[in-house]
């Protein structure tokens, strides 16, 4: 079961996959079968960086984009987010709730 900081690919739909920073704790996805999480997003990067995008190891997650997937939707995990990357991702949850 996935926890938080894990990064999965995961199938965000039909036919998009996409990797993801998951927020939301083991514990959660046990009791819901669901994940909260956070989605890579591209582009060029913003001259001033967002609170709210976190990035890890050159990727960057969007909060702002926050979902709520099915935890059976979680394919291959690719990485874990250090630490701090964590921290950082849930201050910008509590700024933007």
């Amino acid at each position: 079961m996935s926890d938080a900081g894990d990064i999965h690919l995961a199938d965000l739909n039909e036919e998009r996959r996409r990797r993801v920073l998951v927020l939301s704790s083991r514990r959660f996805a046990q009791l819901s079968h669901r994940v909260l999480i956070a989605p890579e997003v591209f582009g060029a990067p913003d001259e001033v960086p967002f609170p709210w995008r976190i990035e890890v190891d050159g990727a960057v997650f969007a909060v702002d984009l926050l979902r709520s997937l099915s935890a059976d939707r979680l394919l291959e995990q690719t990485g874990r987010a250090p630490a701090e990357a964590v921290r950082r991702a849930r201050q910008a949850l509590h700024a933007i709730t």
